[in-house]
């Protein structure tokens, strides 16, 4: 069996089975960073539900054969990297362990975000993707907020206090979400350049995927319905 085949509509690894996946890591690891992470075992945990995130979506990348052999070594030097900085929390480590994720998750958004602009009918593959993508998005600036948090010491603060350096995982994931659907509640904030900006562009790319992606399904169902008749 090929790798075509493999990731074909019926294959092992279809569309609609690799994207309940990933949306499910996304999901359990949002709830279980604030629970876990504060235990040495739960932050294994955490990594290992990381794990299967990093796995899952070098999978969904399957039906390009070139960004999914592009998107394995990355996955793996984040894996790598990332129980590394658990075991040595080294500046070094956590800088590289944060953007070898950032990439990755980077490289998987916009693959994802190809992948639902194609001209085809709408199914629950797509509907799992769709969400997926939207998780993926915030995952990826957590990521770089991290990066950002441990160059430039004091970009972000919480009541007026600036983060630590070595910033619990939930922190930054609620900001970023916050931030990715425009919530803002205002407790933590950016208060340097950089941190401002890359925070501004979070919330311009929350609005304008809302806003993508409801075009598209309308569009995709207008056709569908043009088909029909």
């Amino acid at each position: 069996m090929n790798l075509k085949q493999v990731f074909s509509e019926k294959g092992v690894l279809n569309r609609d089975r690799t994207s309940k996946l990933l949306l499910a890591s996304l999901l359990l690891f949002f709830m279980l960073a604030p629970i876990l992470e504060d235990r040495e075992v739960g932050r294994i945990v955490l990594i290992l539900n990381l794990y299967v995130t990093l796995v899952a979506a070098t999978i969904e990348l399957g039906e390009s054969r070139a960004v999914f052999w592009s998107a394995i070594p990355i996955a793996g030097c984040s894996m790598v990297f990332l129980w590394a900085s658990h075991n040595h929390r080294t500046q070094p480590l956590l800088i590289a362990s944060s953007i070898v994720l950032a990439a990755f998750l980077i490289l998987v958004s916009v693959s994802l975000y190809n992948y639902l602009g194609k001209d085809s009918s709408f199914t629950t593959g797509r509907l799992y993707a769709t969400a997926s993508l939207y998780f993926m998005l915030g995952m990826s600036w957590f990521a770089i907020y991290n990066v950002i948090n441990i160059v430039q010491p004091g970009s972000f603060t919480e009541a007026g206090v600036p983060l630590p350096v070595d910033t619990h995982w939930s922190t930054f994931l609620y900001f970023s979400l916050t931030t990715l659907t425009t919530l803002g509640y205002g407790d933590i904030v950016a208060v340097k350049p950089v941190a401002r900006m890359v925070a501004t562009l979070e919330a311009v790319v929350g609005v304008l995927y809302i806003a993508i992606t409801v075009a598209r399904l309308v569009a995709s169902r207008e056709k569908e319905k043009a088909r029909d008749h």
